[in-house]
């Protein structure tokens, strides 16, 4: 079973832990990531959620919560290699803004990759069902027919003038 620190309104650790899934008291809030891949062109790598978890079969920026002892960096490490078989360094990743969704603090990395084969990842079936790059405008159009996750949208629409390459 995985354990999350459990993190006060100002992000600091309140020396408790909590299981996967565990309600959390009012004021108390865990933290996770979320990475844009950004490929040449404006274009992005994007995961489709397996039909096992919440909101199957939508498509959004890979990512996940922190387990316990971890910052959100190393997070996003593990995750991309978990998630995607994608091995990458910290230098790789570049923290471009944190947002609060409802009792997690989501820091928003970008990662630039200039040659990608979606064929060559390795998906985490648990997780992740398909992944294919597409356009930012191909992304907009996603998310005008509610094709992705609703936090992916709202954190992509407070950060895309960040991204754009």
């Amino acid at each position: 079973m995985e354990y999350f620190d459990v993190l006060d309104k100002n992000r600091n650790f309140i020396n408790k832990t909590l299981p996967r899934g565990a309600e959390m008291n009012e004021g108390e809030f865990n933290q996770g990531s979320e990475v844009f891949i950004i490929l040449p062109y404006n274009r992005l790598l994007i995961t489709q959620r397996s039909e096992l978890k919440s909101h199957p079969l939508m498509w959004e920026a890979p990512g996940g919560c922190t387990i316990a002892g971890e910052n959100t960096l190393e997070t996003s490490i593990r995750e991309m290699n978990e998630e995607i078989g994608l091995s990458l360094k910290s230098k790789d990743f570049k923290l471009i803004s944190t947002q609060l969704y409802k009792y997690q603090f989501v820091d928003i990395y970008i990662v630039k990759i200039d040659n990608l084969d979606v064929n060559n990842l390795k998906l985490q079936s648990e997780e992740i069902s398909n992944a294919k790059i597409v356009s930012f405008d191909e992304f907009e159009k996603m998310i005008d027919k509610e094709q992705i996750v609703r936090c992916t949208k709202e954190h992509y629409y407070a950060i895309k003038d960040k991204i754009k390459i």
